[in-house]
């Protein structure tokens, strides 16, 4: 018995688990091409970016790669579906949010003449 590899003592399970691979190796690229373009048009870290991909999957009832496919896609022009618009847009409102209100006084930095940054008064 393979304790570390269940699927190995079954022929089907094994056949399964490649063809889950392949599907992995294969969908990869255009997974991580969308995260890296939510990465760069919304200065998010690569945890941040692929939490909005699975997100908007979860909540459009989609799959990832479809998802990053649309994407991908809206970047080389085509329009980004309207639902998709919808679940994207929810999906990054957290990481948009930031305070309306004005920095405080004392929280902004003034330039000295020798280039260093003090505390404004």
């Amino acid at each position: 018995m393979n304790e570390q590899n269940p699927a190995a003592e079954n022929p089907e399970n094994l056949r399964r688990e490649v063809e889950q691979l392949r599907r992995a190796i294969e969908t990869r690229p255009v997974i991580d091409l969308a995260r890296g373009a939510l990465m760069a048009s919304f200065g998010l870290s690569r945890q941040d970016a692929w939490k909005v991909l699975v997100n908007v999957s979860q909540h459009s009832n989609s799959k990832l790669r479809q998802i990053a496919e649309d994407l991908v896609s809206s970047i080389n022009g085509e329009p980004l579906p309207g639902p998709l618009q919808r679940q994207l847009s929810a999906a990054l409102a957290p990481f948009r949010a930031k305070p309306d209100t004005p920095p405080d006084k004392t929280d902004v930095l003034a330039p000295t003449e020798d280039g260093r940054r003090i505390r404004a008064e």
